[in-house]
This record gives structure tokens, C-alpha cells and sequence, in this order.
């Protein structure tokens, strides 16, 4: 049994002010329990299972040649077409009325699994899946996820790339791709404990709005702070702060404060593999 100390579990309850900051702004929205309920008990179910994997398994995360299981989560983004979508918009994968949006729970282990691919030289097959990705992701279309993702992977690509030419073509590319990501946005109205859950937070008042700020940066630390694998960390520590930034500028879900379980498990995924990660 692996022994489990604070700088392992602080991530988990580093999720707590926001989802909490984040309940309060729904209910003083009157936004019924059983919508709000379902972060707090994300969180809870989440953490204990995060927290029972760093304890119980004293393995590290080597998925780097497992080529195969890269290529599933690629697939995995797919899934949402399945689905009737929402005005031709297909982010999610619905369970009865819990909807998940794919993307945000499994783009944070392609990032690790990218991450260990070029560790070990596979760069042409990591690039492959990247743009594969983004590809997948300018269809659903989601330019947050575009654009995070994109964020994300060139801080990882861009320092295993080392052919001049080959950089600047990856540059142009996924350029290219964000940018048409934000020409074509979707028509989806806005749900206010969704997408502006940091507005309804400012009309509770100042103080709120600066301690949600707070919780929000609070997101950020594991990434900053508890990693020594400096580039991993900081790539998905730029995912998640593109993800909380384009909901300023597009109607995006914001993660953790918002209602939505798919940030959670996406950042707990993160934040669980970034301690196991050989």
C-alpha cells in the first residue's frame, strides 16, 4: 500500500471553493437541488476514488507505447455524434438526463498520453492523433476545447519538434484551426449557472466575485506548484486556464464552478495521473 501524503490529496480539495462558490451562486439563482447537488456529490465520489488509487496502487502511469489505447481516446471524441446534439452542436454523451461532454473528461489523459508518446520518440504518431483531435473537436464545434487543446499540446510539441520547417507548419495549422473554431462558433444560448457562473457570483456582490476569482486561480497550483515534470504540468495547467478564460469571451462551461460533472472528472483525471506519471 503506497502512503498518501498532503501534497497528494491537496488538489482534490483545491476543487472545493469553486464548486462551493459555484452552489452558492446556483441557489441564489434558484437553481433547483437536484442540478446543483450533483457537483458536490461528483466531487465527493470523485476524491474518494482518486484518493483510494494514489493509496492502494504504488505503480506509476507508463501508457506511453500503448498505441492502441491513444488511438481509443481519439475515437472516444467521436462519440457525441452519436447523439441527436443540441442545434448541430455534439459535445455530449447522454446517460438519461445526465449529460457528459467527452471532451473535457478525456482530453486531459490524451494530453498525458501525448505527453508520454513523444517522451519516447513517437513524435509523427503523437502529431497524427493531435490534429485528429483538433479536427474532431473544430466539428463538434467547441472552440474552448479547440483552443485549449491546441494551447495545451504545442507547449508539449513544440520542444519535441526540432525541425525548423516543421515547427512553423505545426504553428500555421493549429493556428489556422483556432481561429476557424472562433468563425464558426455555435448558436447555443447560454445557460447562466453553465456558461456565466462567474456573473452570477458578481451579482452576489464584490467580495464574491474577488473569492471566486480566488477559487478559480486555486485550480491552477497543482499545475504550478506540486509537478517536478515541468512540461506535462505546465501543459495541463495552460488547458485548464484556456478552458476558464474563453468562457469570458464565448459560451463555454466553466469548470469546476459551474454546473457540469465533466470538469470535475477531467480535472481529477488530470491531477490523479500527473502524480503517477513516470
Amino acid at each position: 500500500m503506497h502512503k498518501i501524503t498532503l501534497k497528494d490529496i491537496m488538489p482534490y480539495f483545491l476543487m472545493l471553493p469553486s464548486i462551493l462558490i459555484g452552489t452558492l451562486a446556483m441557489i441564489s439563482y434558484g437553481v433547483a437541488s437536484m442540478i446543483w447537488i450533483q457537483n458536490i456529490i461528483t466531487w465527493i465520489f470523485i476524491t474518494i476514488i482518486g484518493c483510494t488509487f494514489l493509496i492502494k496502487n504504488k505503480k506509476n502511469y507508463v501508457g506511453g507505447d500503448n498505441f492502441i489505447f491513444s488511438t481509443i481516446l481519439v475515437i472516444l471524441l467521436v462519440l457525441p455524434f452519436l447523439f441527436g446534439g443540441l442545434d448541430n452542436v455534439h459535445r455530449w454523451a447522454f446517460l438519461g438526463t445526465l449529460s457528459l461532454n467527452i471532451a473535457i473528461i478525456f482530453l486531459p489523459l490524451l494530453i498525458i498520453q501525448l505527453w508520454l508518446l513523444l517522451s519516447k520518440q513517437h513524435i509523427i504518431f503523437a502529431i497524427g492523433l493531435t490534429y485528429s483531435a483538433l479536427i474532431i473537436l473544430l466539428f463538434q464545434p467547441d472552440a474552448s476545447q479547440v483552443t485549449a487543446f491546441a494551447c495545451a499540446t504545442g507547449i508539449i510539441l513544440w520542444k519535441k519538434i526540432t525541425n525548423n520547417m516543421l515547427k512553423i507548419l505545426h504553428l500555421a495549422f493549429t493556428v489556422i484551426v483556432v481561429i476557424i473554431s472562433w468563425v464558426f462558433l455555435d448558436d447555443l444560448a447560454p445557460v447562466p449557472f453553465v456558461e456565466q457562473i462567474i456573473f452570477l457570483v458578481a451579482d452576489m456582490g464584490s467580495v464574491w466575485l474577488i473569492l471566486g476569482i480566488i477559487s478559480l486561480t486555486l485550480l491552477l497550483l497543482p499545475f504550478i506548484f506540486f509537478s517536478e515534470k515541468i512540461t506535462l504540468s505546465l501543459s495541463l495547467g495552460f488547458y485548464f486556464f484556456m478552458m476558464i478564460a474563453t468562457t469570458f469571451i464565448g459560451n463555454f462551461p466553466m469548470p469546476i464552478m459551474g454546473y457540469g460533472v465533466s470538469p470535475i472528472i477531467g480535472y481529477s483525471i488530470a491531477i490523479t495521473l500527473l502524480s503517477k506519471v513516470k
